[in-house]
């Protein structure tokens, strides 16, 4: 009975360090996870852009709509496309991967501050090198 009891909780822990990523691999993450910062900074004005089209006059109350409606249908794009990034196959590979390193090595890990970074927010194509 012992032994079913480790057996189990050794199937539960993970085994040993994670795999180390290539260089390429953590890059890649890394432009995942920025593209991911971007999208979710860029949600902070999706209400005001929303509502935006409600405050501004308009020719006929038909325009008004048709403008308000054009304006949530962009908002929900907005959303859509975020929560596609957030769930999709490659974000969950890079979030296991950051769980796992910091399961290994829980200490010695420094927040990420906007200031340090001035040039964040570009979001620049990478081209030949």
């Amino acid at each position: 009975m012992a032994s079913n009891a480790q057996a189990a909780k050794a199937n539960q822990e993970p085994l040993g360090a994670p795999e180390p990523w290539t260089e390429e691999q953590l890059e890649e993450a890394l432009e995942k996870l920025k593209l991911l910062h971007i999208k979710s900074r860029e949600l902070r004005t999706t209400v005001p852009r929303m509502l935006e089209p409600l405050g501004t006059k308009h020719a006929s109350r038909q325009d008004a709509l048709t403008s308000f409606q054009t304006s949530i249908a962009s908002a929900a794009t907005e959303l859509r496309d975020f929560r596609t990034l957030y769930t999709s196959d490659e974000s969950k590979k890079v979030f296991d991967q950051a769980k796992k390193s910091r399961q290994a090595e829980p200490k010695g890990i420094k927040p990420w501050r906007a200031r340090d970074h001035p040039g964040w927010l570009d979001s620049e194509e990478k081209g030949p090198q």
